[in-house]
């Protein structure tokens, strides 16, 4: 949480009173023709007071919800403006979408070291609008923004920094994106709301994936171009979606024990609810993270069994694969789509293994189900036929 953010007003969170604040902000009244995210965004701002929050945690969800209202103003003028955005072809991305905690950044990481590869940061998902540029790329003032606030989180939340890379100008994450439909699961992380996680997992967020595009034209339109490298979980909420709305999307799909990418996830996020002020409690942080995700992982599985053109386009890699083997997993993913992997990619990652932060970060995360109340026979026996089907996948990997 930004000290800044403690600033806003303390009064009960209203949802038309919000948007009438973003207007009155930007000075533009126009949300665009694409209205599906006020599904989403009335669930969220129900699901904070019903909460009856902390004043820290209140001032800091008007914060974040005000600013994501006004940056889709703030889209909406630029399509009037230039609709040539829009109009962009985003070409056929390759998609990590595994659980979190499976090693999903890892391998998302070293897929973002290929030259070829366009990768979203993470200041621009945070601070999408103006439309970043080429020639300030490296320098735009939001950079210092966005660390600013991933420092403050860390003052609040120092173990963090053992469990992910808080470094905004690293490859981003697609549900940050997602915030802008208001249907990501940072806002469970970030602010708990079990009410809006209930809704989150038990919906497909109508029209997430023509915000989700709009974000990637908005980040190409005058910056660094590539084929888009995209990386999130929640992908596995709507694998659907996402081959409509990327038809030809190559899709790599990591495994990993869910018992412990349970735990590890659950420690994860008491840390960011630590740095928001949000409610602590780590029995109910882990039944929010079992419950959110074995809904996800259901969900998931259950589309490539629906749907043999996305089971089609599937490459599964288990999280001790990649960890032994980077190199040889990376290179299996692109003969499986047919991607030319290069010597400067291979040489890129093997510099990565010896020198990067991340690489390093490997190990010193430590956690336990038992401390979060995940009972991991009834993850099995929920997740049965995940186990089934994919537990040769499994076979563990050093922590992380």
């Amino acid at each position: 949480m930004a000290d800044a953010e403690t600033a806003e007003p303390s009064t009960a969170l209203d949802a038309d009173a919000l948007i009438a604040e973003a207007r009155a902000n930007t000075a533009l009244d126009d949300f665009g023709a694409d209205r599906s995210f006020l599904t989403g965004y009335r669930k969220l701002v129900e699901a904070v007071e019903a909460m009856d929050p902390p004043p820290q945690l209140r001032a800091s969800a008007h914060h974040r919800i005000l600013a994501l209202l006004e940056t889709r103003l703030r889209f909406a003028e630029d399509d009037r403006l230039h609709p040539e955005i829009a109009r962009q072809d985003v070409g056929v991305p390759l998609v990590v979408c595994g659980l979190p905690r499976t090693g999903t950044t890892i391998t998302y990481d070293l897929l973002c070291l290929d030259p070829a590869a366009r990768a979203p940061t993470e200041w621009e998902w945070y601070v999408p609008w103006p439309a970043p540029e080429i020639a300030t790329f490296d320098s735009d003032p939001r950079i210092a923004q966005v660390q600013a606030i991933y420092e403050n989180w860390l003052k609040h939340a120092p173990q963090l920094a053992d469990i992910q890379r808080m470094d905004c100008t690293q490859p981003g994450e697609c549900n940050h994106g997602m915030m802008y439909h208001f249907a990501s699961s940072n806002f469970p992380a970030e602010f708990g709301v079990p009410d809006f996680a209930k809704w989150l997992r038990e919906t497909v967020a109508e029209g997430q994936y023509v915000s989700h595009k709009r974000l990637l034209q908005q980040f190409q339109w005058k910056g660094p171009k590539g084929r888009w490298t995209l990386k999130s979980p929640q992908h596995l909420f709507d694998l659907p979606g996402l081959v409509e709305a990327y038809p030809g999307a190559m899709l790599v799909w990591t495994h990993r024990d869910p018992v412990l990418t349970l735990s590890s996830l659950s420690s994860m996020i008491a840390g960011f609810l630590a740095a928001f002020g949000a409610d602590k409690d780590k029995t109910a942080i882990g039944r929010g993270v079992f419950d959110m995700w074995s809904a996800g992982l259901a969900r998931g599985t259950r589309a490539r069994l629906d749907h043999p053109d996305i089971e089609s386009r599937i490459i599964d890699l288990g999280h001790a694969e990649i960890v032994a083997d980077p190199v040889g997993a990376i290179e299996r993913i692109y003969d499986r789509f047919g991607l030319a992997f290069t010597d400067e990619h291979r040489a890129r990652i093997v510099r990565f293994r010896s020198e990067s932060a991340s690489a390093g970060r490997l190990g010193r995360h430590k956690h336990s189900p038992a401390e979060y109340g995940i009972d991991p026979d009834e993850v099995h026996e929920r997740l049965a036929d995940y186990y089934e089907r994919f537990g040769h996948f499994l076979t563990p990997a050093q922590k992380d």
